[in-house]
């Protein structure tokens, strides 16, 4: 006998389950989530015969359906675990492909759809070694030729399962349940949304034998629309539906008219009153919205309103938000004050133990398992850097992670196995000790931080080599071997903070050591830590929500499905956007059925259960954009907003790329004053240009440099350019006074001779890199030619030239000196001029965007005022003043004038300009006064990540 419950509002309690259902019969209870089986444990309606012992020796109650099945199955059969049966199936991939590695690549790359395809033939009872794949499934496949696939993998895994004498627990499940059932008259089964096979399966074998099965879910006859999952999936058992009056959801107005309204049959019934506790937001980032949720907690707590205990957060397919939620938690801690004992408490998320292998620490031991390949190192230079962060080879190595990060595009780039790097550091060890221009990151390291790096390969070699000697063998020694090999490696400068999460990830082995019970190889002892952090499903994520009900301090992040049938005083719905809110359709393969309308159907349960959820406060938001990606609100949020007759609020963000809006805590660095005798000239243009920027380049030793590879691409040109002026001035060979294009072809000869030395000098940059730079710098070579090849003699070295300006020093004036430095100058028939091209690139890498590049916008100001300091608006106007002032310091100072005109006036002028601008500059300096100018400039500037640092609440800056 099948039997529908059916409630409006909350879940039935216990004394309406036991008068209308149980009837004083002996019966089981299973629930569709953890949490509704951990509630109605509390309840007290789990019956006794529902406690089993577990592995560990300790005896729990269950009502989760698929524990309670597994619990009964494993009276009967020898079961698999979930990690045997993961490397089983790998085994079964590399015996079905022969050796063909693109096909293996192509089974292993859909490795989740196979497993999931075995476990549900498993629970229809279809073993195609005895059987044929059902006609309706043949006719489903995307590809016919999947079908010998799928028949050689099935046999091999099997044929793997029997030899060692255990079963897949679907397919013992299936074979208990015909035989015996569930052991009392009536099942009570609530909360199933729909129906597995293998849920299927027990209902039709309990009502063969006699049993009633009694299903209690949530529906309402004028919302059909919102529950027509319910419909369709209980349509067996529909003419035998009882319903149950239960308390009503919420007594807040706005709340409950949504319950109660949202896709409602016929004509929309629009809210009329306050509708403050529906609150909907919509961000411009992902990152926002997240620290928007924090904020509105850390309201709640603060105020006293509510308690970790009364909120859940929802996400809908979470990992995408998690990790990133608990970093931004990490960063704002909550509390609140705990009602029953007064104190003030930290608010803790729920966390797996397995995620401290997502730790720099964690990251560690995985990488080691991914760096062996074909018997040999094989490591990229991120994995390197990977391991360098971590922390696990002490303090020291771990404080060379930003010189690593600042040169690796200049030399590590290419860099895989062993004697790449050993010989790419050597090379190292030499060109450190070069003079070299200043702005390249080399100048970063020295003899110890290469000699650790090259000793870091010696021991990631040595201890790779050991661990994947080891063959096949249990994981138990597998997780020996591992943990001998890291205890040798320990420095004596591990830091405290690395040591306690280390101490912490031996927990996961013992995790590993319950999850694989047959021996595996080294190779596959990797893969099963990787597995460890991979895509948990959404019951195994529930999972770590189990602490919950004992904690009070701990924050609930939930899914949709998990949280059905719950009932919260607030929730947070994080991600209400067209992409996750209805979740978009994933294409079934390999079976092929069209299952849309199933899907809409079940998504737009999926969100009712969510509103039924809220009893208090609801809050509903979304993100405009996260990373690339652009989203509109979800069809449901609008849906409400029209219910309610209220707009959703905008919430607006610091953008992290306008850095006038960002915090500046630069500002809270105390400097002592500047006083100095002399200023470069280009260090002074920085500062009117970003005074912020010039600041940085005193503060950190490795902000003057270039450090990300599109930054060194374009300052290679500028170092391609010097060498070859220098090997023009110590040439005889060229001509004088000659066309243009004979220059040129002259030219190209010295930039073929200058190109081995800047391979030296940039050995990470691929050929696709050197063919892009040698465009540039050959376009550049073809203007110099043009504009210098009439009345050109010859190039000589530059000078370090100097003048001086006054400056009002407070008590009296003083004349500071101002140095400009040129390399090299050309001479000309007519007058000598500096050669700017190559160093106008070395300091500031783009020239800016002129005002004819803006497409017809309105000219601006040349001049903007910050904290009192007067600056340029643009870094065009201040490379623009910069190649002035030099070339009128040699029409002025050096007479190098062939003639008057607009052109050497408008320099004259500009050099009487000079003094007074540099001298403002130089008091302002003075006076500390260093404010953050944004603007285009900010793309191509050395320090950007400096300035993106946070200040905390002690004032110190951080990255």
């Amino acid at each position: 006998m099948l039997t529908l419950f059916t409630y409006e509002n909350q879940r039935p309690d216990r004394e309406l389950i036991e008068k209308f259902i149980i009837k004083d019969r002996k019966y089981t209870y299973l629930t569709a989530t953890k949490a509704l089986a951990t509630q109605r444990e509390n309840d007290h309606l789990i019956p006794d015969d529902q406690r089993f012992m577990d592995d560990d020796g300790q005896e729990r109650t269950k009502a989760l359906f698929a524990d309670v099945i597994r619990a009964w199955t494993k009276e009967e059969f020898v079961l698999s675990s979930r990690g045997d049966e993961i490397t089983m199936l790998f085994r079964a991939m590399d015996e079905v492909s022969k050796g063909n590695t693109h096909l293996r690549d192509l089974l292993r790359h859909d490795f989740s759809s196979w497993i999931r395809i075995l476990y549900e033939l498993a629970a229809e009872g279809i073993d195609l070694r005895k059987t044929q794949l059902p006609q309706e499934k043949r006719d489903q496949l995307v590809n016919p030729l999947i079908e010998t696939h799928l028949k050689n993998i099935q046999a091999s895994f099997y044929n793997s399962l029997d030899k060692e004498e255990k079963r897949l627990f679907e397919s013992a499940a299936r074979e208990f349940l015909a035989a015996k059932t569930a052991p009392n008259e009536l099942v009570i089964m609530e909360g199933f949304t729909f129906l597995t096979e293998l849920q299927k399966w027990l209902i039709q074998n309990c009502e063969k034998k006699g049993k009633e099965v009694a299903f209690i879910v949530p529906y309402r006859e004028q919302q059909k629309q919102a529950y027509r999952i319910i419909t369709e999936n209980y349509g067996f058992v529909w003419g035998n539906r009882y319903s149950l009056e239960t308390d009503h959801l919420s007594n807040k107005e706005d709340i409950s008219h949504v319950q109660n309204y949202f896709l409602q049959s016929g004509k929309q019934v629009r809210f009329v009153g306050a509708t403050s506790n529906v609150i909907m937001k919509q961000f411009a980032n992902r990152d926002r919205e997240l620290q928007g949720c924090l904020e509105q907690l850390k309201e709640w707590f603060e105020t006293g309103d509510y308690q970790p205990k009364d909120v859940a957060i929802v996400m809908r397919r979470s990992k995408e938000f998690i990790d990133r939620f608990h970093d931004y938690m990490a960063m704002n801690r909550l509390s609140y004050t705990d009602k029953e004992s007064g104190q003030k408490r930290r608010v803790e998320l729920a966390s797996s133990p397995r995620l401290l292998l997502l730790t720099p620490m964690g990251r560690y031991i995985l990488t080691l398992y991914q760096i062996w390949q074909g018997n040999k190192l094989v490591l990229e230079p991120n994995a390197l850097e990977s391991i360098l962060s971590s922390g696990w080879l002490g303090a020291s190595v771990q404080d060379s992670t930003p010189a690593f990060r600042a040169i690796k595009h200049q030399y590590f780039t290419h860099c895989r196995i062993k004697e790449d790097w050993i010989n790419v550091l050597n090379q190292l060890q030499l060109d450190c000790e070069k003079e070299t221009n200043f702005r390249l990151p080399v100048k970063l390291v020295d003899d110890d931080i290469i000699r650790n790096w090259i000793e870091v390969i010696q021991l990631l070699d040595s201890v790779c080599s050991r661990l994947f000697s080891n063959g096949e063998t249990s994981v138990a020694r597998h997780i020996q071997m591992l943990q001998e090999e890291l205890s040798k490696m320990l420095p004596k400068d591990l830091r405290k903070a690395e040591r306690e999460v280390l101490e912490q990830i031996q927990s996961v082995f013992q995790d590993l050591s319950e999850y694989y019970s047959i021996p595996i190889t080294t190779e596959e002892f990797g893969y099963a830590i990787h597995a460890l952090t991979k895509g948990q499903r959404e019951e195994e994520e529930d999972q770590d929500q189990d602490n919950a009900e004992l904690n009070p301090a701990l924050l609930r992040i939930v899914t949709p499905e998990s949280i059905d049938g719950m009932l919260y005083k607030a929730v947070i719905y994080v991600g209400c956007d067209n992409v996750h809110v209805p979740v978009l359709y994933p294409e079934p393969w390999p079976f092929y059925v069209d299952g849309r309308e199933e899907h809409l159907a079940k998504e737009r349960y999926m969100f009712m259960t969510v509103i039924r959820s809220a009893s208090e406060k609801l809050v509903l938001s979304y993100s405009q954009k996260d990373g690339d990606r652009s989203f509109q609100p979800s069809t449901y949020m609008q849906e409400i907003e029209k219910l309610l007759g209220k707009e959703m609020e905008s919430q607006g963000i610091l953008d992290t790329l306008d850095l006038s809006l960002a915090h500046n805590g630069v500002k809270s660095v105390k400097a002592r004053s500047s006083k100095r005798k002399f200023y470069d000239l280009q260090e002074l243009a920085h500062y009117g240009l970003c005074p912020l920027r010039y600041r940085l380049e005193l503060l950190h030793p490795e902000a003057r440099m270039y450090r990300s590879e599109w930054q060194l691409e374009i300052y290679a040109q500028g170092v391609w350019l010097n060498n070859i002026y220098g090997l023009v001035e110590e040439s005889e060979e060229i001509s004088q006074q000659q066309d243009s294009d004979t220059f040129y072809s002259q030219l190209l000869r010295f930039l073929e001779l200058s190109r081995a030395e800047l391979r030296n000098i940039f050995p990470a940059f691929s050929p696709v890199t050197w063919h892009a730079i040698e465009l540039q710098v050959k376009s550049k070579l073809k203007s110099f030619s043009k504009n210098r090849s009439r009345y050109f003699r010859k190039i000589v070295n530059g000078s370090k030239e100097s003048f001086r300006v006054l400056v009002d020093g407070g008590f009296e004036e003083q004349t500071i000196k101002i140095n400009i430095d040129v390399p090299y100058m050309v001479k000309t028939a007519r007058f000598d001029a500096a050669i700017l091209s190559d160093i106008q690139t070395v300091e500031w890498l783009l020239p800016g965007e002129t005002e004819n590049e803006k497409n017809g916008r309105e000219a601006i100001e040349q001049e903007i005022e910050l904290d009192g300091v007067r600056l340029f608006r643009t870094q065009y106007q201040a490379v623009t003043w910069w190649r002035n002032a030099i070339n009128a310091y040699f029409v002025v100072e050096k007479k190098q004038k062939a003639t008057d005109n607009a052109y050497t006036r408008m320099l004259e002028e500009h050099f009487l300009s000079m003094p007074e601008k540099i001298a403002h500059w130089i008091q302002s300096i003075e006076q500390n006064k260093f404010p953050k100018h944004s603007g285009e400039h900010c793309t191509s500037c050395p320090v950007r990540l400096e300035c993106l640092g946070i200040a905390g609440e002690e004032g110190e800056v951080t990255a």
